[in-house]
């Protein structure tokens, strides 16, 4: 087949898999949040600084370059402040329930289209680009090259 029905193809694939995968990643998200934020009081968009809003203000460490950072990393890993809201996830398992009950499941899809552009777009530039190099690569070699 032409590389740009491959490229479709793999357009195809992009969102789907994105659209599989992408409540693992916001569970996974939030529980990495949380190890370093400390827990976040259900439908809340974060906590202790961190929000899910775009015009919110910045993290309490922003602009603190990288020494301020890993301070501000090392204090949180050695004395956590009070919970902002809310206990902490007992896991995986738990955070996806949890989320389910108190948000519903549309929360598990927050963002989803800006990050299917991206997996639908990068995931058809590299099928077309496979498919173009390959085709490439053949006319080049079919014929021209003798394995004894």
């Amino acid at each position: 087949g032409g590389s740009g029905a491959s490229g479709l193809a793999g357009m195809a694939a992009g969102v789907v898999s994105k659209l599989l995968v992408f409540p693992m990643d916001t569970v996974k998200k939030r529980l990495q949040a949380e190890a370093f934020w400390g827990p976040v009081a259900a439908g809340s968009g974060g906590g202790g600084g961190i929000s899910s809003r775009y015009d919110s203000k910045p993290p309490p460490n922003a602009g603190l370059g990288n020494a301020g950072v890993v301070a501000a990393v090392n204090r949180r890993l050695v004395d956590k402040p009070p919970s902002a809201g809310g206990a902490p996830y007992g896991g995986m398992v738990d955070c996806f329930a949890r989320i389910a009950r108190s948000e519903g499941i549309h929360a598990f899809y927050k963002g989803i289209f800006p990050s299917l552009v991206k997996s639908s777009v990068s995931t058809g530039a590299s099928f077309w680009l496979f498919t173009l190099t390959r085709n490439l690569l053949r006319s080049m070699y079919d014929g021209k090259l003798k394995i004894a």
